[in-house]
């Protein structure tokens, strides 16, 4: 069908569509499986991404377009230069870690938020990272809700080059069939563990390439890897290695402390000696029961600070008062990692403040909120700690 034709019926017939999707994003609504075997993933074909050719547009013009194989093993054909671009379903982090926020056209619903109540369990946009750093694009026009619809008739008149969407499949295909616009499902998920990480390294190489970013996505992975590096190599250095947990592990909003995280990236990054390692072989949330925890009875807490109301409440709990975290006064808040899907120098600034706790020696010489602005300076263009820090609390003991 005529492009023209087909974005004309679609914006006559759709004052404002919707359609309800089963897209995931991360924390927000987390289904780790919809990462994986439910995307339909050829891991044997992901790196097949750069394969170019031109073709004719139906509009007339001799633009050039590359074809690449995304994340759920779609084959799509993109423009092969990128000025106007949507990332739907938690993707707009990575369009910003790769310094291209210029060509940003739209946010989600829940990203434009600015202010929410103290009883609100999701994020709001000056809460993540990726947006207190560039606080300009909290302005644009909304695209859709993140997992539940989007507007078509805005995105068709918007006319990005192409749009990012996280983790799903089906979405992609609705999507790109009702606007006739070239849609990429990239992996937003969570890192940690190595086949996690290979996921994120082959999605961000994708988006790389898409952009014209092949060498600033090398930058940002050979920059993981160097902090990765310094983190275990101070950890390396210390005779005592004291248990961890970390608790309120944000996943489809807020929760208490006996919702953790396997393979929290920060303790992964770190080496840190995560009492819950063996509770799931990849980094997710999970509840596991007040008894577990009792049972583990770990030497640190670190509380995420998206689910402090909900932890507190449980901390106020004659059975968890015993606990030898507790009893020490050895909590301690952390900003939160899974806040709209995965903020991966969130990960790495935390990483840093849980060495300073559990191996102050080794970690002498770290100012943990300058590391934090250091990080953030290099993912996302600009410090964003303190915006983080004042609506959320930043790196301190929990007030027992």
């Amino acid at each position: 069908m005529n492009k023209t034709f087909k974005k004309s019926v679609v914006m006559v017939f759709s004052v404002i569509m919707v359609v309800v999707v089963a897209m995931s994003c991360g924390c927000v609504g987390e289904n780790t499986g919809a990462n994986n075997a439910n995307t339909g993933i050829d891991s044997s074909n992901t790196n097949d991404n750069t394969n170019q050719n031109a073709k004719n547009s139906d509009m007339g013009n001799n633009a050039e377009y590359i074809t690449v194989v995304d994340m759920a093993g779609r084959t799509v054909e993109v423009p092969k230069t990128i000025n106007k671009v949507i990332g739907l379903g938690c993707s707009l982090r990575e369009i910003v870690y790769l310094n291209e926020t210029d060509k940003v056209i739209a946010i989600e619903q829940r990203e434009s938020v600015q202010s929410k109540s103290d009883d609100d369990k999701f994020p709001c946009g000056t809460e993540l990272p990726y947006l207190a750093a560039n606080p300009e694009l909290l302005d644009l026009p909304v695209a859709g809700k993140a997992g539940t619809s989007y507007n078509y008739e805005a995105i068709l008149k918007m006319n990005p080059d192409v749009i990012f969407m996280g983790n799903n499949k089906d979405a992609a295909d609705d999507l790109q069939n009702k606007v006739d616009i070239p849609v990429v499902v990239v992996y937003t998920a969570t890192i940690g563990p190595e086949a996690q990480n290979e996921k994120y390294e082959k999605s961000l190489r994708l988006m790389g390439t898409i952009l014209g970013k092949e060498e600033r996505a090398e930058e940002i992975l050979d920059k993981i890897e160097e902090y990765r590096n310094d983190l275990q190599s101070r950890v390396s250095k210390a005779d005592v290695h004291p248990s961890a947990y970390i608790a309120g592990r944000a996943y489809s909003g807020a929760h208490g402390i006996t919702t953790t995280d396997p393979h929290w990236p920060s303790f992964e990054l770190l080496g840190a000696n995560n009492v819950a390692y063996n509770v799931s072989e990849i980094s997710e949330g999970k509840e596991v029961s007040k008894e577990q925890v009792l049972a583990w009875n770990p030497d640190y807490i670190f509380v995420s600070e998206a689910s402090l109301n909900e932890v507190s409440a449980d901390l106020e709990k004659p059975e968890f008062k015993g606990l030898s975290a507790v009893s020490n006064d050895r909590v301690y808040k952390v900003l939160p990692y899974c806040w709209y899907s995965f903020n991966k120098d969130t990960a790495i600034a935390n990483a840093y403040y849980v060495g300073k706790v559990l191996y102050p020696e080794q970690f002498a010489d770290v100012d943990p909120e300058e590391k934090a602005d250091e990080i953030y300076l290099f993912f996302d263009g600009n410090g964003a700690y303190e915006s983080i820090s004042n609506r959320m609390g930043g790196y301190e003991k929990f007030e027992l």
